[in-house]
């Protein structure tokens, strides 16, 4: 008997990918694919798949809120975690969740993830209830984001967001600015980060910045009506604002102006 399974991924690169991949399999059958969290839920209830893939880093709803949620309803599936984040960052769920796939997904690791689902059909009764350990340890409403991972080099560490000054959109990555310099993070946009983390300590200006208000040095007048905004990072970064960013501004650091 087939074994259905749903992919949840807000990238549709991603989603393609994996479909293609689990259509080499003969027994698994992709019954549906999401594109955000909640859409996953309704399809879970809809489809009643056995397998779930389903990414973390999602706007609006990541993949741990989407567990919450499904082990709430009862009879969760099977979950396998999709990832950019670091193994280092997720350790502590490996031993509650079914298993994870860091991506780019790699075809031999996606094999030994579907053997473990296999042997895991059985006893899905177990399975659940180490599902329900990890949802028990999800916090969700107003407990935010207290640290992020950042890379040095090749290893990955835990820094306190109260510690980043500025959070920046570069390339295809975000990119961390605190005191003791910039490192390259494990998001891709500003989006997944913004709706993890206190929005009384940061302020969303434009599409390209998260400024923690905290850690601002100065702002001060600049040609055009415009203000350059510094922060308290290690390079003393300094931030043009045009009149509607230093407006929004004003209204969480009226001290500066």
């Amino acid at each position: 008997m087939a074994i259905k399974v749903i992919v949840v991924d807000d990238e549709q690169l991603a989603r393609d990918e994996m479909r293609f991949l689990l259509s080499q399999e003969k027994d698994i059958e992709v019954v549906a694919e999401a594109s955000g969290g909640r859409e996953a839920i309704s399809l879970v209830r809809e489809k009643k798949p056995d397998v779930v893939f389903l990414d973390i880093q999602m706007p609006e709803m990541n993949g741990f809120q989407v567990v919450r949620e499904l082990v709430d309803a009862g009879a969760p599936p099977l979950i396998i975690f999709a990832t950019a984040y670091d193994s280092y960052a997720i350790k502590a769920f490996e031993v509650n969740a079914l298993d994870y796939l860091l991506k780019p997904i790699n075809r031999q690791r996606l094999g030994e993830a579907l053997a473990r689902a296999r042997r895991a059909m059985p006893q899905r009764g177990e399975f659940e209830r180490r599902l329900r350990a990890l949802a028990g340890g999800i916090r969700i409403g107003t407990s935010f984001l207290p640290r992020i991972v950042v890379r040095t080099g090749e290893e990955p560490i835990l820094v306190d967001i109260e510690r980043v000054a500025m959070l920046r959109r570069e390339g295809g990555r975000v990119t961390a600015y605190t005191a003791e310099g910039k490192f390259s993070t494990n998001y891709r946009d500003l989006d997944e980060v913004e709706i993890q983390i206190d929005p009384a300590l940061f302020i969303r200006l434009g599409v390209d910045y998260l400024i923690n208000i905290r850690m601002i040095a100065d702002v001060v007048p600049w040609s055009g009506g415009n203000f350059m905004m510094t922060m308290q990072d290690a390079d003393k970064t300094e931030v043009r604002l045009n009149r509607s960013q230093a407006k929004l501004l004003k209204s969480k650091a009226e001290r500066f102006f």
